[in-house]
């Protein structure tokens, strides 16, 4: 039978040596893996015999390919030339050998993980939290951290965590005090909460660094104390308008900082104006209705600016009239509520803007059925625009409806405004 010293530094010894190597790196990570489990003794003992086994097979294969050089066979023992006679299945079967206790031994350790808790579950659960997490001792030193934390120190610092009280110290100088609690802002803009506590264990004390997202609730914080500002400013403004004019002086000055604090508002302060310059042709009852829903809804006890009993439709061509604009309406109207709400944006929008803008006082909209397509277009009789119609405000926010319900928006402002809307057609 061929012996292993005949078949050096043939492809069936790199072969042999290859695989050797295989189970030997895989031996050692199913030794380190049994140690970090913490498993009994009887698979670690196994785990280490098995990983000695292929480290002299590993070690003789290695010999054997130098002992073909003359002057190092010569350096070689009689034992170790008759393991290079033996015959290389010998050495095929301990691979085998070792092979198979290699695989068992992966497939044992992994039901064992399946069943019990070991250090790597814990990392890998805590890894997965969307909070940070960072447990450290006194001295600083990390004894459990996740992977958000570590993101988090390099983002803020630029370093590696390898020091928690660095770490804190940090959060400490650069956030901004919330109580016992620290707020961080990073460069994504994305805001978060960290909160240190003291834990004791074992006769030894550690400190635990919690971070949770706060962005979105902190920008809801910040909005208002940005409208508790403007609304104080505006109180003091109206003071000291009410010390040095008159009541209607009052009333003109607390629209105006209306229109600048709440501009979604700005058909019913349209439909105010009105009536004090034609309360003839103006219902007196609209106007005083909508002003009142108005103060609701900056005083925050209302969601919508305006609630009448008719529907939304009704409602926008009963404001465009009593804002003095017309609405002509040709065609048939659509039945379905999205498409309703959608016209009557529009509707709202087109009155204010002619009265504002084009100087006129009559809408008209034309309501095509094509296939599964409503089409409308809606022109006025005021003047033409002046150059490029930018889209901000409440045509922006029509454009932005008109899509999210899949339709399309186009503007046209030359020879004249047309505004054209292509909703689908529902079955509502």
């Amino acid at each position: 039978m061929t012996s292993l010293y005949y078949i050096a530094d043939t492809p069936l010894w790199y072969f042999i040596c290859v695989i050797a190597l295989f189970l030997f790196v895989g031996s050692m990570a199913v030794t380190y893996r049994a140690f970090r489990d913490r498993r009994n003794r009887g698979p670690i003992i196994i785990a280490m015999l098995n990983l000695t086994l292929i480290s002299i097979l590993l070690v003789v294969l290695t010999d054997c390919g130098r002992s073909l050089q003359p002057e190092e066979f010569r350096e070689y023992s009689m034992f170790q030339r008759e393991l290079f006679e033996l015959p290389y299945l010998i050495y095929g079967g301990v691979e085998l050998l070792t092979g198979v206790v290699l695989v068992s031994m992966s497939l044992e350790g992994s039901k064992y993980r399946l069943k019990n808790i070991t250090v790597e579950a814990i990392q890998q659960a805590v890894d997965a939290l969307p909070e940070g997490i960072l447990i450290g001792s006194e001295d600083g030193v990390v004894r459990l951290s996740n992977l958000r934390i570590n993101l988090l120190s390099r983002q803020l610092t630029g370093k590696v965590l390898i020091d928690v009280n660095k770490f804190w110290s940090y959060v400490v100088k650069e956030g901004k005090e919330q109580g016992d609690n620290y707020l961080l802002r990073l460069p994504s803009n994305e805001v978060w909460l960290f909160k240190n506590e003291e834990i004791s264990g074992l006769d030894k004390t550690y400190y635990q660094i919690t971070a949770s997202n706060v962005t979105e609730q902190y920008a809801i914080i910040e909005e208002l104390e940005q409208k508790n500002e403007h609304l104080q400013d505006i109180r003091r403004r109206m003071k000291a308008v009410s010390e040095l004019s008159g009541d209607m002086f009052i009333a003109q000055e607390e629209a105006d900082a209306r229109a600048a604090l709440h501009n979604q508002l700005g058909q019913v302060l349209l439909m105010g104006r009105h009536y004090l310059s034609h309360n003839d042709v103006t219902d007196p009852k609209m106007v005083y209705a909508a002003t009142t829903q108005m103060n609701r809804f900056l005083l925050g006890e209302a969601e919508e600016p305006y609630e009448g009993e008719e529907d939304v439709f009704s409602q926008a061509v009963s404001m465009a009239n009593s804002i003095g604009v017309k609405v002509d309406i040709k065609g048939n109207e659509p039945q379905a509520e999205s498409a309703r709400k959608i016209l009557a944006q529009a509707v709202t929008e087109c009155a204010a803007n002619t009265v504002k803008h084009a100087e006129g006082d009559l809408v008209t909209v034309t309501i095509l059925d094509e296939d599964e397509e409503v089409i409308i277009r809606i022109v006025n009789n005021g003047k033409p625009p002046k150059g490029v119609i930018r889209e901000s405000g409440g045509l922006l926010s029509l454009r932005r409806n008109v899509e999210a319900a899949g339709g399309a928006m186009k503007i046209e402002y030359e020879p004249d405004f047309v505004l054209e809307l292509k909703l689908q057609e529902s079955r509502e």
